[in-house]
């Protein structure tokens, strides 16, 4: 089964402070992707601004990407913001050549009381100027679920799955649309 996480007293009072720079980029959906999208992207070795990053999941999101595991088998792999920060992160900030941007296409978003779940459809790019002539070297749709409390939009876990021939992307995902 999944593991409780604790949260420590030194993460209760990094959200407070946070909370003050970060809580208008949550007050919405559309705001909370726009902001997830945008906290990734940068040229190698540029500094992403991780502590926001976390900001946006709650303390016990995941992500979650379908992708090959070691033994080459296709299937959900699961980890913590805080340990793909850890391992992405150093990668992102010390060890990638080329740039990483990513670009949503369109989004599908339902909401009911408090909750909200969008898929999202979105491109990756090496560079900016990959992404001005629409040159991606990958897609992925995401399926992001999400909660309203505490006065913010919380990711509580986010799950991609790569688009290829053999799943391509849905129409109804190519574009940006909102229901109640």
């Amino acid at each position: 089964m999944y593991k409780q996480l604790k949260i420590n007293q030194n993460q209760i009072k990094l959200f407070k402070i946070m909370k003050k720079e970060y809580l208008e980029k949550v007050q919405t959906i559309d705001d909370l992707i726009t902001a997830f999208y945008a906290c990734l992207g940068g040229e190698p070795g540029e500094k992403r601004d991780w502590e926001f990053m976390k900001f946006l999941f709650h303390p016990q999101g995941m992500k979650i990407g379908y992708e090959y595991d070691i033994n080459k088998n296709f299937r959900p792999q699961w980890i913590h913001p805080n340990d793909y920060i850890e391992r992405i992160g150093f990668w992102f900030n010390n060890t990638r050549e080329t740039a990483f941007y990513e670009r949503e296409l369109g989004r599908v978003v339902e909401t009911y009381a408090n909750i909200g779940h969008a898929f999202s459809h979105c491109q990756a790019f090496h560079s900016k100027e990959d992404m001005a002539n629409n040159k991606p070297y990958k897609q992925d749709v995401k399926s992001i679920q999400l909660a309203y409390y505490q006065d913010r939009w919380w990711i509580i876990n986010m799950f991609w799955h790569g688009v290829t021939p053999e799943f391509p992307v849905p129409d109804r995902y190519k574009k940006f649309q909102q229901f109640p």
